[in-house]
């Protein structure tokens, strides 16, 4: 993936000031997330751009932070999708080089110290990616997928360890998958700005749809457009009414998935994983790690990252704001 070595990287890193009900680890908090990445952003040989992608976010700690350390741009999302188009739209409309390399986070992810270094270093190996991620370790069979993406067993490049490139001990290899924390060029996300926020309308887990459609498969099947439609048991009329309107979005969804072989973008992640989801995982929320992945000690990082921030005077105490 070529980059503008004139421009400097630029994070937008999106947060949300409420949280949900998901399975956490003992140590997640979101003062974590925020002071893990600034703790990788320490470790670059230059500094990169920072703005925080804000929706609902209330005056406290977490908050003043980000005005100490970015751009702060509050935007009225009400949902994920919702505030990820915004941060699209607001994006695209930039001035600048497309070749300047943006890296969309959530504010759920714990970053490995070095996570930005390799990284950067990792691009400059990878002309062929259109976008890369820092986590999943669902590796794309490229030979076997037809019109459905097929993934390997064995996670991450142990699925296709011939075709894994190597840099500074990471092996980037093609990805199945991303979550909506995931980097490209300005000018790629420009070009695929419509099919990024229509995949954000289809529903579920939409940024899985979004990946397989700009790798040119199809993200549903017959069957599951049928359940939208014909939903098993009695629902009401408001629920058949959402059903249909889902339908006929993943249908719309569907068929841009027919994309020219030229037009057909590459996912490329990292084995082992450099950041980590903090979800208490299991069969439910994620498919099973690489090796090099399930070796990390992401709890010692956990820690490591504390004491980063307490000695620069940032409490990682609170859960959300």
């Amino acid at each position: 993936m070529s980059a503008d070595p004139t421009s400097r990287l630029r994070i937008l890193y999106r947060h949300y000031g409420g949280d949900n009900d998901k399975p956490r680890p003992e140590y997640y908090s979101k003062m974590l997330a925020l002071a893990s990445m600034l703790r990788a952003v320490e470790a670059l040989d230059v500094e990169p751009e920072i703005v925080y992608i804000n929706d609902a976010v209330s005056p406290g700690p977490i908050l003043s932070l980000m005005e100490q350390t970015g751009e702060v741009v509050p935007v009225r999302g009400g949902s994920d999708a919702k505030s990820y188009r915004a941060m699209i739209d607001r994006e695209v409309a930039r001035p600048a080089s497309p070749d300047q390399f943006l890296w969309f986070s959530e504010d759920d992810y714990l970053y490995r110290r070095d996570a930005l270094q390799l990284l950067t270093s990792g691009l400059a190996a990878l002309p062929g990616a259109d976008y890369v991620t820092m986590y999943g370790s669902r590796s794309l069979d490229v030979a076997s997928s037809g019109p459905r993406a097929v993934s390997f067993a064995p996670g991450g490049a142990e699925g296709d360890p011939g075709a894994a490139i190597t840099v500074d001990g990471v092996q980037w290899y093609r990805a199945f998958a991303s979550t909506s924390t995931y980097g490209t060029r300005l000018g790629t996300l420009r070009e695929d700005r419509r099919l990024l926020v229509l995949c954000a309308n289809s529903g579920g887990p939409w940024d899985r749809t979004t990946s397989q459609v700009l790798a040119g498969y199809r993200p549903f099947g017959l069957a599951e457009l049928r359940e939208d439609v014909l939903p098993r048991g009695s629902v009401s009329a408001a629920d058949r009414g959402k059903g249909l309107a889902r339908a006929a979005m993943r249908v719309a969804v569907t068929a841009r998935s027919l994309r020219r072989q030229s037009r057909r973008r590459t996912l490329f992640a990292a084995d082992p994983e450099l950041i980590s989801h903090m979800e208490v995982h299991d069969s439910t929320t994620r498919t099973v790690p690489s090796a090099q992945s399930a070796a990390t000690d992401w709890a010692a990082i956990a820690a490591e990252t504390v004491n980063w921030a307490e000695g620069r005077g940032i409490a990682v105490t609170s859960r959300v704001s």
